[in-house]
């Protein structure tokens, strides 16, 4: 798939790039990692799944704020998905979450857990929509104006464990600010689907905006 291939390639000259950049530019002026920090963001993400297409993709816009300096944050976000070939369809999804912290040998492991809800529309599945919860553990990792963050996550909704929609994801992000204000960050993950061969490769871009 061209725009996959595409994001790959993004994601590798990303991380590349800005670790050069970061044994060479001063951190005065800028950000170091985004736990704890006020931002919004925009997110482009395409998703390959496995026996099902490689044509679905989303577009999320999302908040996040200190709750608690240095130990807590907060956010919500809205995210429109849509897939093409024989299952095509369209889903809607709001949803918030807290995410808590602590500094340990420079760099800062976490735990989030968070609450949403979910309209969906798929043809030979028809419209559907229902509560979901999840949750996440990771690392942020700060080198100067880049921060790699390696997570492990979990989604899940309120159906009985035989119907469930259950989801473990593995990915990790890197994200560069370019200055105090302006971030450009890159991710790829994989989401393996409890008791389903439907797994998936996810792939995303997008920029952020501190304030």
């Amino acid at each position: 798939m061209k725009t996959t291939n595409k994001l790959i390639l993004a994601l590798g000259l990303l991380t590349s790039a800005t670790a050069i950049q970061a044994q060479t530019t001063t951190t005065a002026s800028t950000p170091a990692g985004l736990l704890g920090a006020q931002y919004t963001e925009l997110e482009f993400g395409v998703q390959d799944i496995k026996r099902i297409s490689n044509n679905a993709y989303s577009l999320t816009a999302s908040a996040n704020t200190a709750v608690v300096a240095g130990k807590l944050d907060g956010g919500a976000s809205y995210s429109y998905s849509r897939i093409g070939g024989a299952v095509r369809g369209h889903s809607n999804t709001i949803g918030g979450y807290f995410t808590a912290y602590a500094p340990l040998n420079g760099v800062k492991p976490f735990v989030s857990a968070g609450l949403g809800w979910e309209w969906s529309s798929y043809r030979f599945v028809g419209s559907d929509d229902q509560a979901l919860w999840g949750g996440a553990v990771g690392v942020e990792i700060p080198a100067g104006v880049v921060t790699i963050t390696p997570r492990i996550s979990y989604a899940d909704d309120f159906e009985g464990s035989r119907k469930s929609s259950q989801a473990w994801t593995y990915a990790v992000e890197a994200n560069h600010w370019f200055n105090k204000s302006t971030a450009v960050f890159a991710s790829i993950g994989k989401s393996d689907v409890t008791r389903s061969p439907i797994d998936s490769w996810n792939y995303s871009i997008g920029l952020r905006a501190r304030f």
